[in-house]
């Protein structure tokens, strides 16, 4: 029997060969040009306004300083047990306070009015380090930490009663002024004890007037830098920068002491990191902090310089906060100052005031004519004859 022919069959595998390629090819292709398009832009987001307290810059009036003594401002020494760097700020006159004014119309440092310095004197380059806290002190940070009566709060809460920076080269914080006093008085009497102490200077926390004039270093804008206060030249809330400047991080810390410029006169950190504890001045328009409210009846001082948690406005040359001085936190430090004691026996001998001086008053001094409506009812009348004296320096405070 016959059998049928066989049908031949296409073969198809070669068309599934050469379909398979081609699907293969465009996905390549397809992938391939995913990668090489420029990725789709992100969504526009506008850019948050930057936060800066409306000001109103006001130009300060001249220092008056001998060009002499100019020549020195800035020179340092390091001889003392610590190797601390002092930088010397000659003698002078200038105007204390005033700088911009704020919404109300008010300068944010309060009234300007003249001031002397009588005699030059050293400051510290850099605000007192943990190291040099726990030398003089034996007291590490977290100890003072614990010391504070608003802790033990957890770590890392970003509050400004934190933790801000722990290290040798970090500013010491959580001081009152109390203990920084204690720092100076012991670190006087080591440095006497070593024969290395002229006779009749001491260290001490510097009087505002004091801290002032170093900060400003021959100035007389709103800051040590000019009018404008930014990120990279402070450690303060860069988010809130001052008077225009390019708004800048939070970095929620302190930093290494020197870590931003120096001012004219080689002095660092004058604004912001942490704020410094000074001897107060009496004067009009000085804030009340809540800090660490107390008892009202505590004794207040004034620290200055603003620090890490601070907006632009409170680091200025001129502002400062009125503080109980068992007062701590995270953003109170200090420096120091080397000073001479001579002047005030001198002023004792030529002119009457009410008793002497107390330590929060010395090296700061007020032109005799500014001050005379003030002088009469704080510490009664001065002799006529001595009214003159049209280059007669007084005490600030006198109470």
């Amino acid at each position: 029997m016959r059998r049928p022919p066989e049908k031949r069959l296409i073969g198809l595998r070669p068309l599934y060969q050469c379909g398979l390629a081609g699907v293969l090819l465009f996905l390549a292709v397809t992938i391939v040009r995913s990668f090489l398009r420029p990725p789709a832009p992100p969504p526009f987001k506008p850019t948050p306004p930057v936060r800066t307290l409306a000001v109103q810059i006001t130009e300060g009036q001249p220092m008056t300083i001998d060009a002499t003594e100019l020549a020195r401002a800035g020179e340092e020494r390091s001889d003392n047990a610590l190797g601390m760097r002092l930088c010397w700020c000659p003698p002078g006159r200038f105007f204390m306070g005033g700088g911009p004014k704020g919404p109300s119309g008010r300068y944010l440092g309060g009234e300007p009015f003249p001031v002397g310095i009588g005699r030059g004197f050293w400051i510290g380059k850099f605000e007192v380090t943990q190291e040099e806290w726990q030398e003089v002190m034996g007291k590490t940070l977290p100890q003072q930490r614990a010391m504070d009566p608003r802790q033990p709060r957890p770590l890392g809460d970003n509050s400004r009663r934190d933790h801000a920076g722990m290290g040798q080269d970090y500013p010491i914080y959580f001081t009152s002024y109390r203990e920084a006093e204690e720092f100076c008085h012991r670190l006087t009497e080591l440095e006497r004890d070593a024969g290395r102490l002229e006779p009749g200077w001491v260290y001490r926390v510097p009087t505002e007037a004091e801290w002032e004039f170093a900060c400003r270093a021959g100035t007389t804008t709103a800051t040590a830098f000019g009018n404008e206060l930014g990120s990279a030249q402070a450690n303060f809330d860069g988010t809130v920068p001052f008077n225009n400047a390019p708004a800048g991080p939070f970095l929620r810390l302190t930093k290494p002491v020197g870590s931003y410029p120096a001012n004219a006169w080689g002095i660092h950190d004058m604004h912001g990191n942490v704020w410094e504890w000074c001897r107060k001045v009496d004067r009009p328009g000085l804030a009340r902090s809540p800090i660490a409210a107390v008892k009202k009846s505590t004794p207040e001082q004034t620290v200055r310089g603003g620090c890490w948690y601070e907006p632009g406005h409170q680091c200025l040359s001129t502002t400062g906060l009125s503080i109980q001085v068992n007062g701590r936190g995270s953003g109170l430090g200090f420096r120091v100052a080397l000073v001479s004691t001579e002047l005030w026996r001198e002023a004792d001998d030529s002119r009457r005031h009410c008793g002497r001086p107390s330590e929060s008053e010395k090296g700061t001094f007020v032109n005799i004519t500014a001050a005379w409506a003030n002088w009469d009812g704080i510490c009664g009348r001065v002799p006529s004859s001595n009214k003159s004296e049209s280059n007669a320096v007084l005490p600030v405070l006198c109470k």
